[in-house]
């Protein structure tokens, strides 16, 4: 969740974050315009919950401002984007093997490009660059800061025989959504996961959103009728990653507020409340979401949990 605006802090760079589409949850590329500025250096767009960002718009968007496009997707691996995987479609895609993802090793992930520089960098920066640099001619030592990010040979070779099987795991998910959009299609105030014209989706999460005028009833006291159904795995919201404690203080390296009050920052950097309306409105009201991504469902399963969501529905007005 928070692990993509780290990662840029890492480097001793500064987020700034963009608002989402109310539709995908993806990033929005109009925002993404509105938050550009001179420091500005890349674009970091999250494939959210299995559904592609608008690659067209923000390739777009980083060819016009001379800036890298980097991706992370990590809850969409085996998605498509116009017939093209999701996350090789910018300069740096990157996937997660963790656990709870589609395919896993357990932990660990994959980083791809086709940028040979990028490669090469990546390869060093993966296996303490800093002390082999020296021995095969590197002369650029720019952020040549290396780690011990070796994925092991067991975890490989886990990893290898997981992604034989990845079209199948997603295409099983693809077919729960689908049995679940037709099953709560006709519910009232809720709207099942919408999928762009030329995009597939992964279903990490399936993502739904409410509204609360309609159905006259809290997103809190939904998930508590729900859940008395015995549905487990729903989510009430997600995050909103500007509004943790470290982004509100600005306190990440020390105590001094460092990078925020360093040279780095070449102008004043808001996180308050209210920079990202339609991600704080989905997460404080409106989001509702099912961890696909930890389940294995079989089709009786999806029947019970349409029961579940329609006897709730049905009975609305003695929760109101």
């Amino acid at each position: 969740m928070c692990a993509s605006a780290t990662a840029i802090l890492h480097w001793n760079a500064i987020p700034v974050f963009a608002d989402i589409e109310k539709d995908t949850f993806n990033i929005d590329p109009n925002s993404v315009i509105k938050n550009i500025s001179p420091q500005t250096k890349a674009i970091l767009a999250i494939d959210i919950f299995g559904h592609p960002c608008d690659y067209d718009a923000l390739k777009k968007i980083a060819d016009e401002y001379g800036l890298k496009l980097i991706t992370d997707s990590a809850q969409s691996p085996g998605s498509k984007y116009y017939g093209n995987f999701t996350g090789i479609q910018s300069d740096v895609g990157g996937y997660s093997l963790n656990y709870h993802k589609h395919i896993h090793t357990g932990e660990g992930g994959v980083i791809v490009t086709n940028d040979d520089k990028i490669f090469e960098k990546l390869q060093l920066i993966r296996n303490h660059a800093e002390a082999v640099v020296q021995g095969i001619g590197i002369s650029d030592l720019t952020n040549m800061v290396g780690y011990n990010f070796r994925l092991g040979e067991i975890e490989s070779a886990i990893g290898i025989e997981q992604l034989k099987k990845m079209k199948s795991y997603v295409t099983k998910r693809q077919n729960i959504a689908k049995r679940l959009d037709d099953g709560l299609k006709n519910m009232i105030g809720l709207r099942t996961p919408i999928v762009k014209n030329g995009c597939t989706h992964a279903y990490y999460i399936y993502g739904m959103k409410l509204d609360l005028n309609k159905i006259g009833v809290s997103r809190t006291k939904l998930i508590q009728a729900l859940e008395s159904e015995g549905l487990q795995g729903l989510i009430g919201g997600y995050v909103n990653v500007h509004l943790l404690p470290m982004y509100q203080k600005k306190i990440a390296y020390g105590s001094k507020g460092f990078p925020w009050t360093s040279d780095i920052c070449k102008r004043k950097i808001n996180y308050s409340k209210g920079i990202c309306p339609i991600a704080e409105e989905l997460n404080e009201e409106t989001f509702l979401g099912y961890q696909m991504c930890l389940h294995d469902l079989s089709l009786k399963d999806v029947d019970l949990i349409i029961e579940v969501f329609k006897k709730v529905w049905d009975n609305l007005h003695e929760i109101r």
